[in-house]
């Protein structure tokens, strides 16, 4: 902060009094994942153990109906650091976007005003990547794991990231303002509780991480209030979950109050606010940051729709926005639009309608049950999305081993700028859990499950873009590489986007087809020109089809715009080594194969480094891993047999010609070279 420039000296009394003052109020943020309010004791779950909620909620303000604008990690934590919803933000879904440095979060405005700013973070969702770090002085998230410790969960556990807090804590002290977030992740599925709340809630592994999560809050409330005991503490949570609730039983697809309605319990010690009131009045996380700002004293930002949640009532009554665009994004369906009322929710989609709380009739605009009481409610909704506009965040960048953290989750690796079916969400809930349970199965390589799955799905979702690109990648993994390739040229031509773009792509490259490849990296990036797997597929496809300068070109391009993208940095070794520096180019695929330890294409590039530098046995063991990874890869084939043939390891490269020739029956290459293999020595 700028020193100030008094115009004349201040008196000696007026010194003493500022450098004695104490520092303005602290604040706490906790955010739970996953966590419904009614899963929570001050919310009437008479058999939870959450008694650390309790003591919060009788010194402080609970709001029984309070809502998430998103019910998925990313979008929703934006909102709560932005005040904005998620179409003023742009993050939309939870792997198509970060907050663009535009944003102006919380962390910063409190950075501004000279407080101490720490994030301490639990799992990849909300790691610093997604540019939740802007405004803190230190962001603690759980990073990258090594190649050979990643289980794609990347999560810590409650009891680390609090013992983390209350050491940083501990370590500077009270003499200075401070805003902490603390995000604890264990209610998100999977469930596995620790011991002793596994026993303590058998078969219940939800409510056993909720409660072995309050535990922890409990904990780092007493430390929090040791050291600054004149604060502000926030609990909330950034989504709940279905638990059967509309037939979802996760996250991310419906809009309905077991994902929506979050816990939210307003504690202020030294602060004005009132101690052990229950609010009713519906509120949203848009409310934070305006509360926040109205506590410390701090100017009021007059572009944030929300109010102080003092009062949330002044203003009179209000709609809060909410989306889940899921649908759309992963699997092709009709995204959802709501708006929450005193009375009820308007939902829209593929059909709109009415949901009023307590007894009542759902009302629907769906074919004979139209309600002429709707449209108003519609152009409310229509009302609140063109205020929020559509602001343009920066595009993610994951590559391929980051992707999977997100599979892992239960998320599906959608498209930002995938077309809408015409198919609501609503319709198919209770089959929307067949589609990450394929994608399970088929990257463990349970095939058989996998399809019996994507059966079940093309059966009750015919024509859903999604389940027909699943059912793509389930015949490339089972062997159907042509069929594969035609069958993702035909999404790409029936929804254009880029990432069906990039798997066209892809099906090329592994039937040994780079020109096709090359096509289809164009036209992605004609979608997405950011796209950092576009590039590098772009890069691959000119070195294997002759063209080193402008490959060489191209990857600096995209380096330039994404400098610690795996891919990009793996197609910069193909780069070395068609220049001849076989050295460097062997040390960038090492590292490749530590980024990308799954990726078929970083263990082509290591069999070609270990090659070019005379490692022919080391070559042939890359080749092997790629096979097991991608076992239809027809340049990966051709390149192990050629390699066993000029070793002179005939009798392997005979089995590897023959099944070869079985796989690729009319390819040339596969011809020429069983020939090879068999030719009489």
């Amino acid at each position: 902060m700028a020193t100030p420039r008094w115009t004349a000296p201040l008196p000696v009394e007026m010194l003493l009094a500022a450098a004695c003052a104490p520092p303005p109020p602290s604040v706490l943020l906790i955010t739970l994942d996953t966590t419904r309010a009614d899963r929570l004791s001050p919310y009437g779950a008479a058999d939870a153990q959450t008694p650390a909620y309790d003591r919060l909620a009788a010194e402080g303000l609970v709001f029984t109906r309070a809502y998430a604008s998103a019910p998925l990690t990313i979008p929703s934590h934006a909102t709560m650091f932005t005040g904005q919803p998620p179409p003023a933000h742009g993050v939309r879904d939870n792997n198509d976007h970060v907050l663009p440095d535009s944003a102006l979060t919380l962390a910063e405005r409190l950075d501004a005003a000279g407080y101490r700013t720490t994030a301490h973070t639990s799992a990849f969702p909300t790691q610093a990547r997604w540019g939740f770090d802007q405004g803190f002085d230190e962001y603690h998230d759980p990073g990258a794991r090594s190649a050979d410790t990643r289980d794609f969960r990347d999560e810590r556990r409650a009891e680390e990231v609090v013992d983390e807090l209350i050491a940083e804590l501990r370590a500077r002290g009270g003499d200075e303002a401070r805003f902490a977030w603390a995000h604890l992740f264990d209610a998100h599925w999977p469930y596995a509780p620790p011991a002793p709340w596994a026993g303590r809630f058998p078969g219940r592994g939800y409510e056993g991480e909720i409660a072995y999560t309050a535990e922890q809050v409990g904990r780092l409330i007493s430390a929090w209030d040791e050291v600054h005991p004149r604060s502000l503490v926030i609990l909330t949570a950034d989504h709940g979950e279905g638990l059967g609730d509309g037939g979802e039983q996760t996250h991310g697809f419906l809009l309905h109050d077991g994902t929506l309605r979050v816990p939210l319990i307003v504690r202020g010690r030294g602060v004005a606010l009132d101690a052990g009131r229950v609010v009713d009045t519906p509120v949203s996380h848009v409310d934070l940051v305006p509360t926040v700002l109205a506590v410390l004293g701090l100017p009021a930002d007059p572009s944030l729709p929300g109010r102080d949640l003092r009062d949330p009532t002044r203003g009179g009554p209000r709609a809060l926005y909410a989306e889940a665009v899921s649908g759309r994004t992963q699997l092709g369906l009709q995204p959802l639009r709501a708006t929450t009322h005193e009375d009820g929710r308007y939902t829209e989609g593929a059909w709109g309608a009415w949901y009023p709380r307590g007894p009542g009739p759902q009302i629907s605009t769906d074919g004979d049950r139209a309600h002429p009481g709707l449209p108003a409610r519609r152009a409310e909704l229509e009302a609140l999305l063109a205020a929020a506009g559509a602001a343009e965040a920066s595009p993610a960048a994951l590559d391929p081993e980051e992707l999977q953290a997100l599979l892992a989750l239960g998320y599906i690796a959608g498209d930002a700028t995938a077309e809408a079916g015409d198919v609501d969400p609503r319709d198919v809930a209770a089959l929307i859990p067949l589609t990450w349970q394929a994608e399970a199965a088929l990257r463990s390589g349970e095939l058989a499950e996998a399809r019996a799955k994507v059966d079940t799905l093309r059966a009750g979702m015919p024509g859903v873009w999604g389940v027909d690109r699943l059912d793509a990648r389930l015949r490339l993994a089972e062997g159907d590489a042509v069929g594969a390739a035609e069958a993702f040229a035909a999404l790409a031509a029936r929804a254009p986007s880029s990432r069906a773009a990039e798997e066209a792509a892809a099906a090329c490259e592994g039937l040994g087809d780079p020109a096709c490849a090359l096509d289809w990296y164009l036209e992605a990036l004609q979608h997405d020109p950011s796209s950092p797997a576009a590039m590098a597929g772009e890069v691959r496809c000119l070195l294997r089809l002759g063209d080193p300068i402008e490959a060489r070109a191209r990857a600096e391009a995209g380096l330039r715009r994404w400098p610690d993208h795996a891919e990009l940095r793996a197609a910069w070794a193909g780069i070395a080594l068609a220049e001849g520096r076989v050295d460097e180019a062997l040390q960038l695929a090492e590292l490749a194969l530590r980024d990308l330890p799954r990726h078929p294409e970083a263990w082509a590039l290591a069999a070609d480094a270990r090659w070019a530098h005379g490692d022919a046995d080391l070559a042939i063991e890359a080749l092997d891993e790629l096979l097991r990874l991608d076992p239809f890869d027809q340049p990966a084939r051709a390149a192990r047999t050629a390699a066993l043939l000029e070793v002179g390891r005939v009798a392997e490269a005979r089995r590897g010609a023959d099944a070869l020739l079985q796989l690729f029956p009319d390819d040339p290459v596969a011809q020429d070279l069983h020939a090879q293999a068999h030719a009489p020595r």
